[in-house]
């Protein structure tokens, strides 16, 4: 939430239920909202009526699985959310979809308190392997610990209407969806929709209705633009939810983890200053060592993980299941090598004994992080490879041109031990694929395989080596997606809409798409909101400059980073904007960077992570970045950023 909302909601809500519950009058004064020399208004009186009692619950249909990916679709479920301020008996109520009804049995005692949501489920065990949550209640197959309702619901993949009834029957909420007729008592205008542009498909998606950027509570007007696959709302519409993710308050990542932290602060720069601080991490790790990676073809690294299981480390390594073009023979290599020495090894890949229909919980585990005896982590935009970490050598060094923060901040510590904990839940989710030496797929790499030397990549000079620490207090945010990372009013998106006369924003990326949805759409049917938000900030006077690969870049391509290149500079020249945008290979072995900077006055903001400048990482993937307002680290980065901008073009 952010802190003006967090602010005011905090100190005004005792005050106004305070007065709202006894009728109080306020006053105004003249004085307050007087301005300069103009003539003060008379005073203003705000009349609130007297209630006896609290004011009452109202409970709302919050978000539905309909079209569910399994077969038998026996994890459809219905959420329930109490929005008001009182609580709500749930006895007598109802369920009702199409012809048929779910009734909470009038036996019951269960109360929905003032903000507490409720899942209701086809099968309660279903439910818990798909999104990692207890349902309270069921209509077939319930465990002992959920109700039993009575009767039971079957809902319409295609389109229909769910409402929720009170005890006398009375519709008090209804979500209309999809492709129906229905104009039911309780719905305005045309039914929800889901978002299905790009990637996206309507098949294993949730229903969902947006969140109050303030309160976190859905909102209601009882339209369609309530929901969150909304395409005329291009800030908080066009979302995606699928079973297995958070996001749905505080604690799971509706808002990025954000403070101000002590601790050290590093940054290092690929390719020749990742393989030192990467390699001296891993070799000192005690007790424990978590990664979530989304390759591991690093044999040198992968051998130090080993020898760390070995003296006892407990070790999780959690790998992507299907990156383009397979597992390769020398991720196998290395995998097997930390597998056979006790670590625990599993790919993001649905098991093979998983209910037919199960679907992983993010298109890609693209996250490259670690978690170190739980006192330290990485973060970073690289593959454990050779290409993005060559080992040091006495003439200078190309590869990927990327980079990697290391804190011991213990917030940010903290923050990203609970993101692996929840994606590492091998007992609950069926897409945990635990790495088996004779599996072909997740194995172990052929018998005849021969680890291949090394790419090199001839480069005049490798002039970041070395890695620059800083230590002290830093605000910071760590950004997630799906949860968090669309977000508009916090984290990058929300920097670069703060930017304006005399500030600065420089972006290195692999890719920076010119727009979302189909490849044949355009910027103005399906913009690329951080693009945009870039290209804004220029418009009010900021210096903007974007660097894009060209090593991995087809030119040809509708969306390609050439074809980004051309859009900013079109719109740099019609406006007068001092933007630009250039493509570069600076280090030999193509940009593989996702770095954003940001200099707002005197504040000087790093986004280090994952998360490329595409729809699928923002709203498929598992993405990490770590932000951090500190002076050295941006400065650091900024360098690297000159250096290269003034070799491209």
């Amino acid at each position: 939430m952010p802190s003006h909302c967090r602010r005011w909601l905090t100190s005004l809500m005792p005050c106004l239920l305070f007065l709202v519950l006894c009728g109080a009058v306020i006053t105004l004064a003249p004085s307050a909202i007087a301005q300069g020399d103009l003539p003060a208004p008379p005073a203003a009186s705000v009349y609130l009526p007297t209630i006896f009692g609290m004011p009452p619950p109202k409970i709302l249909i919050a978000a539905a699985y309909i079209d569910s990916s399994l077969s038998y679709e026996p994890d459809e479920a219905i959420l329930l959310w109490n929005t008001g301020l009182g609580a709500q008996p749930l006895a007598g109520w109802s369920l009702r979809a199409g012809t048929k009804q779910a009734t909470f049995p009038l036996t019951t005692t269960l109360t929905l308190a003032p903000g507490a949501r409720i899942w209701c489920t086809a099968n309660t065990d279903s439910f818990r392997h798909s999104f990692g949550l207890e349902a309270g209640c069921g209509w077939i197959t319930v465990d002992e610990e959920a109700l039993h309702l009575t009767g039971a619901l079957t809902l319409v993949n295609t389109g229909g209407a769910i409402s929720l009834l009170d005890a006398d029957q009375t519709a008090v909420d209804v979500l209309l969806y999809g492709e129906t007729t229905l104009q039911p008592t309780g719905w305005q205008g045309a039914p929800a929709a889901l978002y299905t542009r790009g990637l996206a498909t309507s098949a294993g998606q949730v229903w969902q209705r947006k969140l109050d950027p303030c309160s976190g509570l859905p909102l209601d007007s009882d339209t369609a633009q309530d929901w969150a696959g909304d395409l005329g709302d291009r800030l908080w519409g066009r979302r995606i939810r699928q079973p297995g993710w958070g996001g749905w308050d505080r604690a799971d990542g509706l808002w990025p983890r954000t403070g101000v932290a002590s601790g050290a602060w590093s940054v290092a720069v690929g390719p020749e200053g990742l393989y030192t601080p990467m390699s001296t991490l891993l070799s000192g790790a005690v007790h424990s060592l978590d990664l979530s990676l989304y390759t591991f073809e690093h044999p040198s690294l992968a051998l130090l993980v080993a020898d760390a299981a070995r003296r006892g480390v407990q070790v999780r390594l959690l790998l992507d299941g299907a990156p383009p073009g397979g597992i390769s023979q020398q991720q196998k290599w290395c995998v097997t090598r930390i597998a056979e020495a006790g670590g625990e090894v599993r790919y993001l890949a649905v098991i093979d004994d998983a209910p037919r229909g199960t679907k992983r919980r993010f298109r890609f585990t693209h996250a490259k992080y670690g978690i170190v005896d739980g006192r330290s982590v990485f973060v970073g935009t690289e593959n454990l490879t050779f290409d993005a970490m060559p080992e040091p050598s006495s003439l200078p060094v190309g590869g990927r041109r990327g980079f990697y923060l290391f804190t011991d901040a213990a917030e940010v510590v903290a923050t990203l031990r609970n993101l692996f904990v929840a994606d590492w839940q091998p007992a609950i989710f069926y897409d945990m694929h635990r790495y088996e030496a004779t599996d072909a797929k997740y194995g172990a790499p052929s018998v005849d395989f021969v680890l291949p030397a090394p790419t090199i990549y001839n480069v005049a000079e490798a002039p970041f080596g070395a890695l620059i620490q800083a230590v002290g207090n830093a605000e910071y945010a760590v950004i997630s997606a799906p949860e968090n990372a669309a977000r508009p009013d916090v984290g990058i998106q929300a920097l670069l809409a703060a930017a304006g006369p005399g500030d600065e924003i420089a972006l290195m990326q692999m890719y920076e798409d010119k727009y979302y949805g189909e490849t044949s759409s355009n910027p103005i049917a399906d913009p690329n909101p951080r693009l945009e938000a870039a290209i804004d900030a220029a418009r009010r006077g900021a210096r903007v400059r974007l660097l894009l690969d060209g090593y991995f870049d087809d030119p040809n391509e509708l969306r390609s980073n050439q074809a980004t290149v051309d859009y900013v500079r079109a719109i740099a020249a019609g406006e007068g904007l001092d933007l630009d945008a250039r493509i570069g290979n600076p280090s030999a072995g193509g940009i593989h960077a996702k770095l954003v900077l940001v200099r707002i006055g005197d504040r000087h903001w790093a986004a280090v992570g994952s998360l490329n400048g595409g729809e699928t990482s923002h709203k498929l993937n598992r993405e990490v970045v770590l932000m951090v307002e500190q002076q050295e680290i941006y400065m650091r980065l900024y360098s690297v950023f000159e250096h290269d901008w003034r070799i491209s073009q």
